[in-house]
C-alpha cells in the first residue's frame, strides 16, 4: 500500500519557528512527514538566512537552484550551488546563509514537528551569535528558545 501526492497539496508556510526571526520570512517550504521522515520543499526568493542552530533530527539539504553558505560546527563556510548536498549530524550546531533565490529539498529524521505551525514545544535552539573566543561548535555557547 502505498500514497500518492503533489506538492502543490499542501500549504506553502514559514516555518512556525522562524516566525519571530526577521530573516525568516522570506524562506517558505511545503512540508509532508511519516512518524519517521519529513520531507520539505523550500522555496526561498530574495535571500535570507536561518542563525546558526541545532536540533535533534539529522538533516540533509540538496540544492537544485541558487547558491547557499552554510556553516557546520566549527568547519569554515562552504558555498553549496545546484546538486550540491549538505549533510547535518544530529545534535550539531549549523547555519545557512540563502543567496538570492534559491529552491531546495530537505529530509529530516525524525520529523521536526516545531516547523509545524501551531506545535509550541520548542526542539530548534538557536545559538548566540556572540559568545566567547574558542566557544563554537556543538551546541556549547549559550542558547536560547526559538517560539
Amino acid at each position: 500500500m502505498g500514497y500518492y501526492h503533489r506538492w502543490e497539496e499542501f500549504p506553502e508556510q514559514v516555518a512556525y519557528y522562524l516566525k519571530k526571526n526577521p530573516d525568516g520570512s522570506g524562506i517558505k517550504s511545503r512540508r509532508i512527514a511519516t512518524d519517521r521522515i519529513m520531507v520539505s520543499s523550500i522555496r526561498v526568493r530574495g535571500g535570507t538566512r536561518i542563525p546558526r542552530h541545532h536540533h535533534e533530527a539529522e538533516q540533509i539539504l540538496f540544492i537544485q537552484k541558487g547558491q547557499a553558505h552554510v556553516t557546520t560546527a566549527d568547519d569554515p563556510e562552504r558555498e553549496l550551488g545546484p546538486g550540491d548536498i549538505w549533510v547535518v549530524p544530529s545534535n550539531v550546531v549549523h547555519g545557512v546563509r540563502y543567496v538570492g533565490d534559491v529552491e531546495a529539498l530537505e529530509i529530516v529524521s525524525p520529523p521536526r514537528l516545531d516547523t509545524l505551525v501551531g506545535y509550541l514545544i520548542p526542539h530548534t535552539f538557536l545559538v548566540e551569535e556572540a559568545r566567547a573566543p574558542g566557544r563554537r561548535g556543538k551546541g556549547k555557547g549559550r542558547r536560547r528558545r526559538t517560539a
